[in-house]
């Protein structure tokens, strides 16, 4: 069968990477493969070092230290230490700000003084002018709902274990002032993000009540772009009811370089789009090719391994080439370089294959579906053959989508189109700051304090989440699927 064999002889593929004295090798040496992975040792972790240490000295009274044997008193020779890790719940404080003035008493009590002097102690601008929050309680608020997932009757709760009465359409109302805030910090990122090189996009649904000619069961969407690296790493997230591909022209006009999606029709422009490279997705291919599988089952019916398991089994070869050659930190030349003699002879070969079965599986069928869709987007899944930047697939702006996704399984839907557009600018700044190491409470806690006194864009970028976490902010966990 015509290319099939060059497919899935994966031996004579393996051969012909060897070097040409590997037939003449002795005996000797040949060395026994592990083929297994080692368990790693499990036990407690250590105490993260920004933990506070409170120590507990455990001395025998002076009465106990008698030696039983001459009478003498007993002296320390070392000790032994144990430790535990504490908790103590969350303290609400009320902090009193006292502004006082300050004026003349001569003057005032001077007959030709028509107007005695008052100066009073200047009152720091807030984040939400006239509200009763400060930058802490904020902070928790929002990292608690965008960080944490917990709608904001969850929220109420806990404050409520506190004593403190905090109703959720308090907390809904903080949250689109604090979105409001961080307008033009958003478009800042998305400034960055248009200088990158490369660029994922993903969108996802949510349901938005109150959309002018909408009904409140529709659904509208959530789009989301996330670069690096190698440029500064960024997730945005923008809100718009339609889900047209004129919103992600809008959204990266002005961009220069590749963007990588999944087939989605909407974002076909970018093939036509000056300056522009479209690169495609190989995990929406192999998904349909396990579409099959789980379908049909792993056995055909004269009982061999089915056409969609020879597929995904080359697929996953591909994968694993390429997460041990980032594994290893490749450069971007040697990555080029497995890319293009490993990688390259296996893909070329599944095309010939996809070719060979086009015009013999019936398109309708569920295989004719998968085998058609990875030839219509096949200009665009061999790209990344020649870039090093670009990865297979699109997971890591599928990673960036998860935590909005869990959230929304939580708090459902959105009450207004403002409100989920300040969701949008929420979550970006929030999983823009995961992905730089800042620890997401601490850097709200910052951005809060510092955000109302910042008025130029000079200022303002000073604050954002792709600039490295201040030595005194406890790091955030790094994150595997950077």
């Amino acid at each position: 069968m015509v290319g099939q064999q060059a497919l899935f002889d994966l031996d004579a593929l393996e051969a012909d990477e060897k070097p040409a004295d590997a037939e003449s090798a002795s005996d000797d040496d040949v060395r026994e493969t592990i083929t297994y992975k080692r368990r790693k040792k499990r036990g407690p972790q250590p105490f993260p070092d920004h933990l506070p240490r409170e120590i507990h000295k455990h001395e025998l009274p002076p009465e106990d230290r008698q030696c039983t044997c001459c009478g003498e008193e007993m002296t320390v020779i070392g000790k032994d230490v144990t430790c535990e890790l504490e908790y103590e719940p969350a303290v609400a404080k009320v902090v009193e700000h006292h502004h006082y003035s300050y004026g003349c008493a001569p003057c005032k009590q001077a007959d030709e003084v028509l107007e005695a002097p008052i100066r009073s102690a200047p009152r720091a601008p807030r984040l939400i002018r006239g509200s009763m929050a400060g930058p802490g309680l904020l902070a928790f608020v929002i990292a608690s709902k965008f960080v944490d997932g917990l709608p904001f009757y969850r929220v109420e709760r806990l404050m409520g274990r506190l004593g403190v009465k905090l109703g959720r359409a308090t907390m809904c109302n903080w949250a689109r002032h604090v979105g409001n805030r961080l307008e033009r910090m958003w478009e800042l990122l998305l400034a960055q993000a248009r200088q990158h090189t490369w660029l994922q996009m993903d969108e996802t649904t949510v349901q938005v009540l109150n959309e002018p000619g909408k009904e409140n069961t529709t659904k509208s969407f959530m789009w989301v772009i996330r670069g690096g690296p190698p440029d500064t790493l960024i997730v945005l997230f923008h809100y718009d009811p339609s889900r047209s591909g004129s919103v992600a022209a809008r959204l990266l006009e002005g961009f220069q370089g590749t963007v990588q999606t999944d087939g989605y029709a909407g974002y076909d422009f970018l093939g036509r789009a000056p300056g522009v490279v479209h690169a495609g997705d190989w995990d929406h291919v192999r998904r349909k090719f396990a579409d099959v599988r789980k379908a049909l089952g792993r056995k055909g019916k004269d009982g061999k391994t089915g056409k969609a398991d020879e597929a995904l089994k080359l697929i996953g070869e591909m994968y694993e080439l390429e997460r041990k050659a980032r594994e290893k930190g490749y450069s971007a030349t040697e990555l080029l370089v497995m890319r293009d003699q490993k990688l390259r002879p296996k893909i070329g070969a599944f095309k010939a294959w996809l070719d060979h079965l086009a015009g013999r599986v019936p398109p309708k069928s569920l295989l004719g579906k998968a085998i058609h869709y990875a030839l219509g987007q096949w200009h665009k899944l061999d790209l990344f053959l020649d870039r090093a930047e670009v990865p297979m697939s699109t997971a890591l702006v599928e990673n960036a989508i998860r935590p909005y996704v869990i959230g929304r399984k939580a708090w459902l839907f959105s009450g207004s189109p403002e409100g989920a557009q300040a969701s949008a600018r929420i979550y970006s700044i929030v999983e823009t700051a995961k992905l730089n190491g800042w620890e997401p409470y601490a850097y709200l806690k910052q951005l809060f304090e510092r955000l109302p006194t910042a008025e130029t864009d000079a200022e303002i970028a000073r604050l954002l989440p792709t600039c490295a976490p201040e030595p005194n902010t406890s790091p955030a966990e790094p994150d595997a699927t950077q």
